[in-house]
């Protein structure tokens, strides 16, 4: 795994979360140097410099040894029972009698008991075992031999294969320091039963920051929708099914435990054809057929623009986004996107008009623009802190002034880029990142100046069917044609066989009719002779 690297795994009623980081103290989080981990032979606690807090750290036990190799120390476990024996046992617990009330002695082993004072038997319930006394949760840490983790993937993101999504582009963001945030799908090869080689799609959440250093990844993850940045550090990460947590720490890409946020029921039951946007003060502004919606960060709907900006005025005729008047509740959703830029504009357009709205609800400007339309289905929208907003088209990269000019910052024909199915990803100070099918992704300075080709990155080699010891689809083609060849010559000889047998019969059974057929007539000229 690469370092902050999540996973998470269930069986049963048991599920797990792990990640590589280094050991740290359960009570502050400050990590614990690795020699003093090394220094226990068999057991003992290390105390956090910075709380106090002991830590219990042993050594791998040799019947574990096997299940868990290259690992040398665990950290992080329960304190020893037989080292907390002296501190005294607990107190038992009382359980009421259902019969007469009184309290039944309860020492958390004999789920069977007697009253003592009516003599009635007492079977003690799972709820009363388990409250209060079942961990929820528990967490600790396996020290991996220094061989094993001197030798882990370099964190660079394209050697560490995270730019080998499959067709679609991925769902992007960049925040206001330049780190991306990208949730793709990966595929790879695995044995099933029966060891047939068998493909499986893996959908992943990972972050790196400007240097292309990885940040994070989330593997195992359902198949992203829609990926929103909220101004105060929260990923939205919808789903085609509803998720319990769709907001996301956009520190570690785990769910935000207790966040008051928009539920999630309103965003994921939005249509293919509706979008939103994550606005500078934490709401979400929905864009739901023809209607705009906002949803405040603690989940209740407000009013799309603020009254007193507006003066309790707003306008709510079908037109385009050119013919749009201040404050605008609902237009023309032909192709429609909304998008939130950092300085708190808000942009609407259509397959070729565009709007910008201040975040009052002013208009700045509406123009129409190139009738060279791009597929709505992906992200191609985007805006910095200077107001310029970048429009991917077709063909071309579009950039719009603050006051609604435009210009051609690329070109398909002239840099060289795909056409269609590609994804637009702005950077606060006027970069861009442009993403397409098969790990294709592109960034570029404010003036269009290429700094990242993914083409360009060395790139790990991809599982296939050969590295489970199978066939490639060309390699079975030529052995299905080879055996259709043997097949054929197999009948081919056959055939040969089959004349060769029947020349043979008819060199025996031809004379042997001559015969019968002569035999009559010798017979009668014999009589006759005689």
């Amino acid at each position: 795994m690469l370092l902050k690297e999540g996973r998470s795994t269930s069986a049963g009623k048991l599920s797990a979360a792990y990640t590589r980081r280094a050991p740290s103290c359960q009570g502050c989080d400050k990590e614990i140097p690795i020699e003093d981990i090394r220094e226990v032979r068999e057991q003992a606690t290390v105390t956090c410099a910075r709380c106090a807090k002991r830590t219990w750290v042993r050594t791998v036990p040799t019947e574990l040894a096997g299940a868990l190799p290259s690992i040398t120390h665990v950290v992080g476990e329960d304190p020893d029972p037989a080292a907390m024996a002296s501190e005294g046992a607990a107190e038992a617990a009382t359980f009421p009698c259902p019969q007469c009330g009184s309290p039944v002695p309860f020492d958390g082993v004999t789920r069977a008991c007697v009253c003592r004072f009516c003599n009635a038997s007492v079977h003690v319930p799972d709820d009363f075992v388990f409250r209060g006394r079942r961990k929820v949760a528990a967490s600790w840490f396996l020290c991996f031999d220094p061989s094993i983790t001197d030798g882990a993937p370099a964190a660079e993101a394209v050697e560490a294969g995270l730019f080998d999504w499959e067709d679609e582009p991925p769902q992007v963001a960049v925040d206001s320091e330049g780190n991306l945030y990208c949730a793709a799908t990966q595929g790879r090869w695995f044995s099933g039963k029966n060891f047939e080689p068998k493909f499986r799609y893996d959908h992943l959440l990972w972050s790196v920051d400007p240097s292309l250093r990885v940040r994070w990844i989330q593997r195992g993850r359902p198949q992203a929708k829609r990926l929103l940045l909220s101004p105060g550090g929260s990923l939205l990460v919808t789903v085609q099914n509803k998720s319990p947590q769709p907001w996301l720490s956009s520190e570690t890409g785990t769910a935000e435990d207790g966040a008051q946020r928009a539920p999630q029921g309103i965003v994921e039951e939005l249509s293919g054809g509706d979008d939103l946007t994550c606005c500078v003060d934490g709401s979400l502004l929905i864009l739901e057929g023809n209607k705009l919606r906002r949803i405040a960060s603690n989940g209740v709907e407000i009013p799309v623009w603020p009254p007193s900006a507006s003066g309790g005025h707003t306008d709510d005729s079908l037109r385009g986004p050119r013919e749009l008047a201040d404050h605008p509740v609902q237009m023309c959703a032909c192709g429609a996107r909304i998008h939130c830029g950092p300085d708190g504009s808000v942009y609407l357009i259509s397959r070729d008009e565009i709007a910008r709205f201040d975040a009052s609800g002013r208009k700045i400007y509406g123009v129409a623009i190139s009738s060279d339309s791009p597929m709505s289905v992906y992200c191609n929208l985007g805006a910095d802190v200077h107001g310029n907003a970048y429009l991917l088209r077709r063909e071309q990269l579009v950039r719009i002034s603050a006051m609604g000019e435009q210009s051609i910052v690329l070109e398909s024909k002239r840099d060289g880029l795909p056409r269609d199915e590609m994804t637009l990803a702005v950077c606060p100070d006027g970069a861009f990142w442009l993403f397409g099918t098969e790990g294709l992704a592109w960034k570029f300075d404010p003036g269009g100046a290429l700094l990242f080709d993914s083409r360009r990155e060395p790139r790990p080699k991809k599982s296939s069917r050969e590295d489970l010891g199978f066939p490639s689809g060309s390699e079975m083609m030529a052995s299905f044609k080879k055996a259709l060849a043997q097949q054929e010559e197999q009948r081919r000889r056959e055939e040969q066989e089959r004349i060769k047998v029947d020349r043979r019969q008819m060199a025996i059974v031809l004379p042997c009719i001559a015969i019968l057929l002569l035999a009559p007539f010798v017979l009668v000229a014999w009589l006759m002779i005689r």
